[in-house]
């Protein structure tokens, strides 16, 4: 039997992810955030989200998995209790941190999956400024995949093509965690939508009202597994590729 081609790094021992990064020198690494989800989805959403994502993907694929990241760009909702939220700078020297620590253990490239709409932004600086010219290691980054598939096939209309504790990030937590989710307490709710909104400071912060926009009522346990699937085919493959075009091969000494 060939030997497995992910690793939780969290419930690994030291010896263990030495044997593992010497086969597969490769990571993926959860991203999330701990902020306002409405009235029926915890706090930790988006990190639960990312969690699980990074899993199937490494399945599908390769890499250890790191422990999730449980603090995120959360700009948007600073002022709302239960958000907290890193500066971008300081979201872009973690990110650093991390990928410097990588690459001090050999792993030759990292896959950064959000679980959080706004991670990617100061992820995106951080390769671009402060990694890119001082680290060999490779990196990619973004949301989970199958986005604009799962909005299609959603059975609700989207708020403003964006998805905060609607049908998709409710279907996919009664997935995950069905015991998190209240969804006796689920409501539509379309805040209306400013003209500069996107063009000026304005956020989804300002004009907020119980914290969802969309409608999550229509959400299943089924859609989200089925969305958590089709989100790991397209991330798996994004990697795979990408590791390809580097020419990293995983199982090859490179």
């Amino acid at each position: 039997m060939s030997e497995p081609m992910f690793l939780d790094a969290g419930r690994a021992t030291l010896p263990e992810i030495e044997r593992f990064i010497e086969r597969v020198p490769f990571a993926i690494l959860p991203v999330g955030s701990t902020e306002q989800h409405g009235p029926h989805l915890p706090t930790n959403t988006d990190t639960l989200i990312a969690e699980r994502m990074a899993l199937e993907i490494g399945k599908k694929s390769c890499g250890l998995i790191l422990p999730a990241v449980p603090l995120g760009y959360a700009w948007v909702w600073r002022d709302v209790p239960a958000t907290l939220t890193l500066r971008f700078d300081t979201y872009m020297r973690m990110i650093r941190d991390v990928a410097e620590s990588l690459d001090r253990w050999g792993i030759k490239a990292v896959y950064v999956v959000s679980g959080h709409g706004s991670n990617p932004q100061p992820i995106k600086h951080a390769l671009r400024e402060l990694i890119h010219d001082q680290l060999d290691i490779k990196m990619l980054y973004g949301m989970y995949g199958g986005l604009k598939e799962m909005l299609a096939e959603a059975d609700s209309k989207p708020w403003h093509d964006d998805i905060h504790a609607e049908e998709i990030e409710t279907a996919l937590m009664l997935a995950i965690a069905p015991e998190l989710v209240h969804m006796d307490r689920a409501a539509a709710d379309y805040p209306p939508v400013p003209p500069d909104y996107g063009k000026s400071e304005l956020s989804m912060g300002n004009f907020m009202r119980s914290g969802v926009f969309g409608d999550p009522t229509p959400a299943t346990a089924e859609k989200g597994e089925r969305w958590i699937s089709l989100a790991a085919d397209r991330s798996a493959a994004l990697w795979q590729g990408f590791l390809a075009r580097h020419g990293l091969i995983p199982g090859e000494d490179k």
